[in-house]
């Protein structure tokens, strides 16, 4: 047997080229595979930094914008970014300006990632503290006090009055007031009584349905506090003293933008038009824009002389600070 085994005899140089072209063949493979894996890697990393990017753009654009419309004298005063191999973070600062002073209003932050998705982090909001049996709980966010609202349509338990308190609050500080009305009242009627302190107008966007419901809420003895409206939860827009300048436009032409494309918050500007025009019948106009609150700022004997203004239903204070 070893004899015919041997009439071929091996061919060791052979065997060895084999070898070696194998061996070149596998790492050839490799390099390809991981060549090809590479370059899908850094395709997906690629475009999903588009994908975040465009998410991230539109996204911040749009709660920028509507932010605009929703919150009691809360501006926006720039955003952050920072980035990470596969995410974003943006960080946008809110303030608020009482009487010309800036006060922190805390941070709005959200994650988005390079799948196309995003998540709000930073949900914070107003809270009080108190028993059952206090007659008022009021409500504070990073150390000051919140302002309040009362529709004038809805009743109440108990309405608040805080301008007694610019009697015993220093003058040397600047404060918020929110004003609360007890009718609707036209821009121009507004600005007649508090151009020279106003700071922010609460437009009615309360529709029958949600003013019954309020109602019932509050008729209800089961539930000793009212339902009020925070200025987190208020409809409006800033006032601003420039002659050219035209607010009320900008609130309508920011909810018929979002209505058409506005994500996440089509359907409340959906609601809010509806409740404005009275389902369609009446134009969505500056005109036809019902003021039932403002927001008026600046030190306590330039608030003292609406301590009698009889279209004031309610009122409640917000923040201070020192004047300097």
């Amino acid at each position: 047997m070893n004899k015919e085994n041997e009439f071929f005899p091996k061919d060791f140089e052979f065997e060895k080229l084999v070898k070696k072209a194998k061996k070149r063949s596998m790492i050839k493979v490799v390099l390809i595979s991981l060549a090809i894996s590479l370059i899908v890697l850094t395709s997906l990393y690629f475009i999903g930094d588009k994908v975040m990017q465009i998410k991230m753009e539109k996204e911040t654009s749009l709660d920028s914008t509507w932010n605009g419309i929703m919150g009691a004298n809360i501006e926006e005063q720039g955003t952050t970014y920072n980035y990470s191999l596969t995410s974003a973070t943006a960080k946008t600062k809110l303030v608020k300006k009482v009487g010309g002073v800036p006060i922190p209003w805390g941070e709005r932050e959200k994650v988005f990632t390079s799948l196309g998705t995003s998540r709000l982090i930073t949900i914070d909001g107003p809270s009080g503290s108190g028993s059952i049996e206090d007659e008022r709980i009021p409500l504070y966010y990073q150390g000051e006090r919140v302002v309040e609202f009362f529709h004038p349509q809805v009743n109440y338990k108990q309405i608040f009055d805080d301008r007694t308190l610019l009697n015993i609050i220093d003058d040397n500080t600047v404060v918020e007031m929110a004003y609360s009305f007890n009718d609707g009242y036209s821009i121009e009627e507004v600005n007649q009584v508090f151009k020279d302190q106003l700071a922010w107008y609460w437009v009615d966007t309360f529709s029958k349905d949600e003013i019954k419901d309020d109602n019932k809420f509050n008729e209800d003895e089961n539930f000793p506090r009212d339902s009020t409206v925070n200025g987190f939860q208020a409809y409006g827009f800033q006032y601003n003293k420039h002659p050219k300048a035209n607010p009320a436009s900008n609130f309508i032409s920011i909810l018929e933008m979002v209505k058409e494309d506005g994500g996440n918050y089509q359907s409340d500007a959906e609601k809010i038009i509806n409740s404005i025009t009275n389902q369609g019948k009446i134009k969505l106009e500056p005109q036809n824009l019902k003021i039932i609150g403002v927001v008026v700022t600046g030190k306590p004997s330039d608030l003292i002389k609406f301590s009698d203004e009889s279209m004031i239903r309610g009122a409640t204070l917000g923040a201070t600070t020192d004047l300097y």
